[in-house]
C-alpha cells in the first residue's frame, strides 16, 4: 500500500490511502451546462417545497428520484410536470436553513449527477457544501474577466492553496489568491454566460465545497495531531 508523507511543523506522519474513504454513489464535476429559474418556494407540512423551471432538454433527460445539484447542493427530484408549457422539477428541503439560499436568487446553477460510463476529468464533488462564503468585492477587467473575493471563516481554508479548485454555488473555479480568510477567483466570460455567478452583488452568499480528498485529509491530520498532543500531555 502506497503511503503519502504529510508534514505539519516538525512532525512527519504517514497517511494510508486506504484511510481516505470517499463515497462514490452521487458526484458532480462542477461544470455547469445550464441554469434554471426558481418558480416556487413554500412551506409544506413536512418541510419546504422547491420548484424550478428547467429546459426541455434537461427535463427529458432525467427521471423522478434522479439527483441534481442546485447551486451546488445535491437534491432529489420528487416530481416532474409540464404546466403551461413550462418544465417544472419539484424538490424537498428539510428546513428553511437550507432553503433560504434559494430565496435570495431567481436563477440557479443546475448539474445532473454524473452517470456510470461518463468520461471524467478533474475533481469530483459530492454536492454537499462545506459552508457558505460571502462576496465582499468584484472587479471587472477590460477583457470581461470578473475578479471576485469571497470571505470564508472556516478552518478548512488553511488546507487550501493557490491553484486548488473549489465549487462556488456548484461552479468549478480555480483559486487565484488566498489572503487570511479571503479567497480570490476569476470568472471568465463563458462562466458568466453559463452560470448565475455574474448576478451576485456585494454581500451575496455562495455555497462552497472544496475537493473531498482535501476535506478528508484535513480530518485525518487533525485527528492524528490531536492524538500526538494527548500522548505528550
Amino acid at each position: 500500500m502506497k503511503e503519502r508523507e504529510c508534514n505539519r511543523g516538525r512532525q512527519a506522519k504517514f497517511i494510508k490511502w486506504s484511510d481516505i474513504n470517499l463515497k462514490s454513489e452521487i458526484m458532480f464535476t462542477g461544470l455547469i451546462k445550464e441554469t434554471g429559474i426558481v418558480s416556487k418556494l413554500e412551506q409544506i407540512p413536512s418541510g419546504i417545497e422547491l420548484i424550478i423551471n428547467t429546459s426541455e432538454k434537461l427535463y427529458s433527460e432525467i427521471d423522478i428520484k434522479s439527483t441534481i445539484a442546485v447551486n451546488g447542493r445535491a437534491l432529489t427530484i420528487l416530481e416532474k410536470e409540464n404546466l403551461g408549457g413550462k418544465n417544472k422539477l419539484k424538490f424537498y428541503l428539510s428546513s428553511w436553513e437550507k432553503a433560504k439560499q434559494y430565496q435570495q436568487v431567481k436563477q440557479v446553477n443546475l448539474e445532473r449527477a454524473i452517470r456510470f460510463g461518463e468520461e471524467i476529468s478533474g475533481c469530483l464533488f459530492y454536492g454537499i457544501p462545506c459552508g457558505q462564503c460571502k462576496l465582499i468585492s468584484r472587479e471587472e477587467s477590460p477583457e470581461g474577466i470578473v475578479k471576485i473575493k469571497a470571505e470564508w471563516n472556516n478552518s478548512l481554508l488553511t488546507y487550501l492553496d493557490i491553484k486548488d479548485q473549489v465549487c462556488l454555488d456548484g461552479v468549478l473555479l480555480q483559486i487565484k489568491d488566498i489572503n487570511q480568510s479571503l479567497i480570490c477567483v476569476e470568472l471568465y466570460p463563458e462562466t458568466l454566460q453559463k452560470t448565475n455567478l455574474g448576478d451576485n452583488i456585494i454581500g451575496s452568499m455562495f455555497n462552497i465545497e472544496i475537493d473531498p480528498i482535501i476535506t478528508k485529509l484535513s480530518q485525518i491530520l487533525e485527528k492524528k495531531l490531536g492524538n500526538i498532543i494527548l500522548e505528550k500531555a
